[in-house]
């Protein structure tokens, strides 16, 4: 089994798949690890959709401006954000406190309640920053387990959100931060370049 360095390091963008669909197991576990991911005061706002039908995949591959392997891959995962769930900030807030094993300072605590009791009363547009960090936090969890289960991946932030949330009916209060292709890789693609450890960290 790899360890969670080992699936980083052989995380690649896959944008060729096989035909091989995956098993109900599969897909729970891979939804099981973005369930499980860390959000701002445990809100959760991740909301996902699994795309399995051919004629919806034409479609999301013509939204996401012809790519190929949006329409191939055995299933597309849309990693939506649910700008109403953070209207329940304050209660997840006092569940925080109330639970005792989480211990805060007195300043802490006192910004931490005006922070939530701002995001119930931010309006949607407000929202969509703390909206896209823990989506994508849960996304990369997702993108994680999928290389430990031999499948690959490939985030999708090109594509036309109006039309997608058309193909899929959702409400104005649900974004679509990223599609996610998924399936077995018919292909190996070499790692990127990546910078060096020098150039991206310092000591103080």
């Amino acid at each position: 089994m790899l360890n969670v360095l080992e699936a980083i390091q052989n995380r690649r963008s896959i944008r060729k798949f096989k035909a091989t669909p995956l098993s109900e197991h599969q897909i729970e576990s891979l939804i099981e690890a973005g369930r499980l991911a860390p959000s701002g005061c445990n809100v959760q706002p991740w909301r996902f959709i699994v795309v399995k039908d051919k004629e919806k995949k034409k479609k999301l591959r013509k939204a996401s401006f012809d790519q190929k392997f949006v329409e191939d891959a055995p299933i597309v995962i849309i990693c939506c954000g649910d700008l109403s769930s953070w209207k329940n900030t304050r209660e997840h807030f006092e569940e925080i406190t109330r639970r005792g094993d989480v211990r805060l300072s007195i300043e802490c605590e006192r910004a931490l309640r005006e922070r939530s009791q701002k995001a119930v009363n931010a309006e949607m547009k407000e929202r969509l920053p703390s909206t896209l960090l823990n989506v994508s936090i849960a996304i990369e969890h997702i993108v994680l387990e999928a290389v430990e289960l031999g499948l690959g991946s490939c985030w999708v932030r090109l594509f036309d959100e109006k039309t997608v949330k058309q193909i899929l009916d959702l409400p104005s209060h649900i974004i679509v931060v990223a599609l996610l292709p998924l399936g077995v890789p018919d292909e190996k693609p070499l790692p990127r370049p990546r910078l060096p450890r020098s150039s991206i960290y310092h000591f103080q």
